[in-house]
């Protein structure tokens, strides 16, 4: 196998350029805008180190302030009301936590 055809080989491997809309760098911005709408999961670059990352943080967050799982908690004693979920701050803390 010659070096060039090498280098052809692993240019077809090379994932196709992403024309989506731009993400944020930033875990914080990425959050808030990943929950405004500015762009989505198609957005996301699968082979960027932080992006999946910051998905599974910021799915976990909107979980946690789900009805369900806000019963669970008064049901088990640990909280005795309902979470405020136009809390901004709360997602900024656990996005910048890392």
């Amino acid at each position: 196998m010659t070096l060039a055809r090498r280098i052809r080989t692993l240019e077809r491997l090379l994932p196709p350029n992403r024309s989506g809309r731009t993400v944020p760098h930033d875990p914080v911005a990425f959050a808030r805008g990943l929950l405004a709408g500015d762009f989505g999961p198609a957005d996301l670059d699968p082979s960027h180190p932080d992006h999946t990352g910051w998905l599974t943080r910021v799915y976990a967050f909107r979980t946690t302030l789900l009805p369900e799982h806000q019963a669970w908690l008064t049901a088990t004693g640990i909280r005795q009301s309902g979470c405020d979920s136009g809390e901004f701050s709360a997602l900024d803390a656990v996005m910048r936590k890392g």
